[in-house]
């Protein structure tokens, strides 16, 4: 009986090991701005962060990112943290599209728009925006990788500001 019950449990024990590896799934997030090491360092900083992911790469000449999640939750909170970390791109879990829940891009002209926590840690990082925006004034605040941007025009339309970042690998939050 005793060798019963420990064959059993032996065999539930790999039954549940097995499971949770089989939930694992491999995250791809295509076109975020990685211009050099110093972008791979960060990615790798905020996803060391993030419960249930793993085995973090960074590639700056395919422009992309991929790692290991646990699980669909964790899946979703490395892309987020990305997005939060003000990288950008399209992302797919085991082959297939994820569905980010991003806030809604509000509209409106102005002629300063201010985007905090962008991805900016370098000069390389820096020319990409100046250069998205060539036709308005482009200066950078903070002193850490995510800077706020400050983008001075005529009749910049907010989210069409966004969707450029977006474009371009870039994300942060829109200043009311």
């Amino acid at each position: 009986m005793d060798k019963f019950l420990a064959v059993m449990f032996i065999g539930v024990a790999a039954a549940v090991l097995n499971a949770g590896q089989a939930a694992s799934t491999s995250v791809e997030v295509k076109g975020p701005h990685i211009c050099c090491k110093q972008c791979v360092n960060v990615v790798a900083g905020i996803l060391k962060k993030v419960d249930g992911v793993s085995d973090v790469k960074s590639d700056v000449k395919t422009k992309m990112v991929t790692f290991t999640a646990k699980d669909d939750k964790a899946a979703q909170a490395g892309v987020m943290a990305l997005v939060h970390g003000g990288f950008f791109g399209s992302a797919t879990e085991g082959g297939k599209e994820m569905k980010l829940t991003m806030p809604a891009l509000e509209k409106g002209k102005a002629d300063v728009v201010t985007v905090k926590d962008v991805h900016v840690c370098c000069g390389a990082c820096e020319k990409a925006i100046t250069n998205i925006f060539k036709d308005s004034k482009v200066t950078f605040g903070d002193t850490r990788p995510q800077k706020t941007v400050r983008i001075e025009g005529k009749d910049l339309d907010r989210a069409e500001v966004m969707e450029t970042l977006h474009k371009t690998g870039f994300s942060g939050t829109l200043e009311k």
